[in-house]
């Protein structure tokens, strides 16, 4: 498999880019800083910084667990 497609699967991660003004897809500026923050937009190229701090959690829906 090409390396840069290993690398949109593994480390891809949709978030908002300022340039765009819209949920797009971005990856990781550098191969080895995985998830520290700086992201690149695919559609633009523009960089983004992302805390995974103050990423939003999507809540359970109701009835279920995340407990087995």
């Amino acid at each position: 498999m090409d390396h840069r497609s290993e690398l949109l699967m593994t480390l891809g991660v949709v978030g908002a880019c300022d340039d765009c003004r819209d949920e797009r897809l971005l990856v990781p500026v550098d191969d080895g800083s995985g998830y520290l923050g700086a992201f690149c937009c695919t559609t633009c190229g523009a960089a983004t910084l992302i805390d995974p701090l103050l990423t939003v959690v999507e809540p359970s829906p109701p009835g279920t667990s995340l407990v087995s």
